[in-house]
């Protein structure tokens, strides 16, 4: 009984993951709210771009045409939307349904790097962002809109630590508690950015957004 219960609910999760939560994924990520923010870097990014979660292709409409020569889309769960969306747009777009963890990239090979409501749900978040600072070139740019966790009140911030657990297990791997500058910096990068509540204090809506470059010490 106990065998086939299991079973029931593994179906059950798997069909969830694979055909209801990508919908609801996409439809979130299309709020007014969150398209504000990445239209504050997503237009910023020039020559071969690496998009990390490009997903949906919703940063599609975002990117300046006349700055963008190729994107590079990375997800382990790409949807077929996503070139759909960029094909709209004219934008090439080369895509592969790998993780950020292991880019099949040259090092030094892409002047753009752009990561939208994407690091909160990679499973190993610095190896990806080491392997962002690997492929980028020196003088390249990594442009970021998070959530994350909120420092202030701490109140919320041990709220979206406490709820974590349960709120990664239907959203995808998303973590509400980790804090976006710290570990983008401790991947060896300097960061340059703002962050906030961009509407009312609430648990998911911190976020961080901004750009950064490779720290000189990792250079050369």
């Amino acid at each position: 009984m106990t065998s086939k219960l299991t079973l029931k609910l593994t179906s059950i999760k798997k069909n969830y993951d694979n055909k209801v939560l990508p919908i609801l994924i996409d439809k979130a990520c299309k709020l007014d709210v969150v398209s504000k923010q990445r239209a504050l870097v997503v237009p910023k990014a020039h020559g071969i771009v690496l998009e990390v979660g490009v997903g949906s292709g919703l940063n599609a409409k975002f990117y300046n045409k006349q700055k963008v020569k190729r994107v590079i889309g990375v997800d382990p769960h790409l949807q077929p939307l996503a070139r759909e969306r960029f094909d709209n747009e004219g934008i090439e777009l080369i895509s592969q349904p790998l993780s950020a963890e292991t880019l099949p990239l040259e090092d030094n090979s892409v002047d753009s790097i752009v990561m939208t409501f994407t690091l909160c749900s990679i499973p190993n978040p610095m190896q990806a962002l080491r392997e962002m600072r690997r492929v980028l070139k020196p003088a390249g740019t990594l442009y970021y809109a998070e959530h994350g966790l909120a420092p202030q009140p701490k109140l919320i911030g041990k709220i979206q630590q406490l709820i974590t657990p349960a709120w990664k297990t239907v959203s995808g791997g998303c973590h509400l508690d980790r804090d976006i500058e710290q570990l983008i910096a401790q991947a060896g990068f300097e960061v340059s950015g703002q962050q906030r509540f961009t509407q009312g204090v609430n648990i998911v809506g911190y976020y961080y957004w901004g750009e950064a470059s490779v720290a000189a010490s990792k250079l050369g």
